[in-house]
């Protein structure tokens, strides 16, 4: 008989609790909206616009491509200025200036060259490359280590040197080591560049006999527009050359050449030249 009585007194305990959260359930005011579905306003639901948020992974850092980290732009524009010094100030000069089938053709000088001397002046080119490539490198690695950067710093002190003659005005020096030439700029507030470099013996160190010196000039007319100038003392060569912009890739040139030498291995050449360059 109390074995019977057990399991009823566990209902009649359920029953009890279920009455009693039913009841407190009837004594707590009901609150519109308060379950999940329901909206207090369904006007706003029209005209309501929901965004949805994509998050993104974390960007990854830049690492410029392996070609910039070699040759930097700077180092980049400076072989192009020498290589414009070496075989012409434009491209239509350049593409004159190519033997081609040739055995003998007038350089952009005006000195009548083989085709053994222009592969001589490319190999002594490629060869000045390669000296400034691994001169860049070193100062690069020189400049972030601690124990040799006096070294850099030293090498940079008298190599590079920059004077300010009047307000506005600064004469900029300095020597290649591994081209073994100078250069001196003068900035000025009127946007006029002026340069002039001394071209000494490029496959030794100091001075040489003959020193080619060249002198430069250039002023942007307007964004797309400049106007340049070019003296060489040796080869008494004048140059004006006229280049436009015309898009992001496609630029026009126009070269005045003048060349007053009428003596030596060089002779006298007058020349106007129109090109147009294409560049990715």
């Amino acid at each position: 008989m109390a074995s019977r009585l057990v399991p009823f007194g566990i209902f009649l305990m359920f029953s009890l609790a279920l009455s009693a959260a039913h009841a407190e359930s009837r004594n707590t005011p009901a609150v519109y909206g308060g379950r999940p579905g329901y909206l207090f306003n369904v006007e706003e639901e029209k005209n309501k616009r929901d965004l949805e948020m994509v998050l993104i992974d974390k960007p990854t850092p830049y690492r410029p491509p392996l070609n910039e980290v070699i040759v930097d732009r700077k180092l980049s524009r400076e072989f192009q200025q020498q290589y414009e010094y070496r075989f012409g100030a434009t491209e239509a000069q350049q593409v004159m200036n190519s033997p081609g089938r040739y055995d003998e053709y007038t350089y952009y000088n005006a000195s009548n060259v083989s085709l053994q001397d222009y592969r001589k002046y490319q190999r002594n080119f490629a060869e000045y490359m390669g000296r400034r490539l691994a001169e860049h490198h070193i100062d690069q690695w020189a400049k972030k280590d601690p124990d040799i950067r006096v070294v850099y710093e030293f090498k940079d002190k008298i190599s590079n040197l920059n004077v300010q003659v009047r307000k506005g005005y600064k004469v900029k020096w300095r020597y290649s080591f591994s081209g073994n030439y100078m250069d001196f700029r003068l900035d000025n507030p009127y946007d006029i560049e002026t340069k002039l470099t001394l071209q000494m013996n490029q496959a030794g160190f100091g001075p040489s006999t003959p020193n080619e010196v060249i002198y430069e000039i250039s002023y942007p007319l307007s964004k797309r527009l400049r106007l340049g100038g070019l003296y060489r003392h040796e080869d008494g060569l004048y140059q004006v050359v006229v280049s436009r912009q015309m898009s992001a890739r496609l630029a026009t040139t126009v070269t005045a050449s003048v060349d007053d030498r009428r003596f030596g291995p060089t002779v006298q050449q007058n020349l106007i030249l129109v090109g147009f360059s294409w560049s990715e």
